[in-house]
């Protein structure tokens, strides 16, 4: 995990340039420009930290909308998002679970701590939570998400399970833990229940 990356991660225009531009053609990633371009003017307003996630999804239906219109399959294309942002999201997840190594050495204890950090100054309104308090895992609801609603103004609801929910379960994988999840919103569920279990089988 490279520092850099990490703090790239805070001017998303390059964060996901770099890790776009390697993996589509230079016609593609054109068109995905011109598209976020068009798109921009759209973004809604909010607080700073889900601004930025919200930038990062703004890239995430350019690039999506453009591989559409070159022909590529949906799966494909979603698959191509999840790959992305995994790249972009990754090394700062990974940084976070590094430092909060000075909070504890429990697995557990160190996602709580992050994912009510996450929920303090990314995750913000109108993100709604309803936290479960639990011995045996990180337990808690998602009951409004604007990721979703995002991706449903821009025509491509099921663009959300590529490029954000798909992210949940490998920050979980990155925790040594199992995120388990039985509904989204994205999904047209009422919420988004997440789990982080320890793994079954002890890494």
């Amino acid at each position: 995990m490279s520092p850099f990356n990490a703090l790239l991660f805070y001017l998303p225009n390059h964060a996901f340039a770099r890790q776009a531009k390697p993996a589509v053609s230079a016609e593609l990633w054109q068109t995905a420009q011109c598209i976020q371009q068009s798109i921009q003017h759209t973004r809604p307003p909010h607080t700073l930290g889900l601004g930025l996630i919200i930038r990062y999804m703004e890239w995430d239906v350019a690039l999506y909308r453009a591989a559409l219109e070159q022909g590529m399959p949906p799966a494909k294309a979603g698959q191509l998002i999840e790959t992305i942002n995994w790249q972009v999201f990754g090394p700062p997840i990974e940084l976070g679970f590094k430092l909060s190594r000075l909070r504890s050495a429990k697995a557990l204890v160190r996602a709580r701590w992050l994912t009510d950090l996450m929920f303090a100054v990314m995750f913000t309104k109108p993100f709604a939570r309803t936290v479960h308090p639990t011995s045996g895992a990180v337990a808690f609801d998602v009951t409004a998400c604007p990721l979703a609603n995002y991706f449903k103004s821009q025509g491509v609801p099921e663009l959300t399970r590529h490029a954000a929910c798909s992210l949940d379960h490998q920050m979980a994988a990155q925790w040594g833990l199992q995120l388990q999840r039985t509904q989204t919103i994205a999904q047209e569920h009422p919420l988004c229940d997440f789990r982080f279990v320890p793994p079954k089988t002890p890494r």
